[in-house]
């Protein structure tokens, strides 16, 4: 995962600590594909860790006093936003995902443009830019934006506007569609059930 190094070793480092993790961050962030690169066995994922009930809450809390360990992903990581769930808030470890810098990102796009380099770009580098520039910093609009922009190329030959593809696939259809990618990959990689 591109620029996510650092980050990946200290969930892991958690996790495998026995300490539970709530990734938190805005929406299209790239919390998802976090969670399914490291999703380790025995690790409960709850995906997204938001409009919990409170008898679900209860059922987490009976969990984690069990030893269970849990890994999140919620847009954000207050009492407030998360409801019920936000009074056991305080057994995750909170690691905030964030923007990634517009050369990994550009780097990202070329890669599902099936160009090698971003410097290979050549009459798609004004595209990419625009589609950096409209993502800003969410690795997954900038995934979604050009997934759909790829598909829209093999059957009309050009590249549409990165506006365009992304009111066309709407924000939150784009991020359906990787999350449940990225649930559907967990979930056979590592044989969790989900929340």
């Amino acid at each position: 995962m591109l620029g996510r190094d650092a980050l990946i070793r200290q969930v892991v480092e958690d996790l495998t600590a026995g300490r539970s993790v709530l990734l938190y961050g805005p929406q299209g962030i790239g919390k998802s594909a976090i969670v399914s690169v490291v999703s380790l066995n025995g690790v409960v994922v709850i995906d997204p860790f938001e409009r919990i009930t409170r008898q679900q809450a209860s059922g987490i809390r009976r969990a984690l006093d069990r030893g269970t360990v849990y890994l999140g992903a919620a847009r954000a990581a207050t009492r407030h936003d998360l409801g019920a769930v936000g009074r056991i808030l305080w057994r995750f470890s909170l690691v905030r995902v964030r923007e990634l810098s517009d050369g990994v990102l550009r780097h990202l796009v070329a890669h599902e443009l099936g160009v090698s380099e971003a410097s290979d770009l050549g009459r798609d580098r004004g595209w990419v830019s625009a589609t950096v520039t409209l993502a800003k910093g969410r690795p997954g609009f900038a995934t979604a934006i050009t997934r759909f922009a790829v598909e829209w190329r093999s059957r009309h030959g050009y590249l549409p506007a990165p506006a365009f593809a992304f009111a066309a696939i709407g924000e939150d259809a784009a991020l359906r569609i990787l999350q449940n990618t990225s649930a559907a990959h967990v979930d056979e990689r590592h044989g969790k059930g989900r929340l």
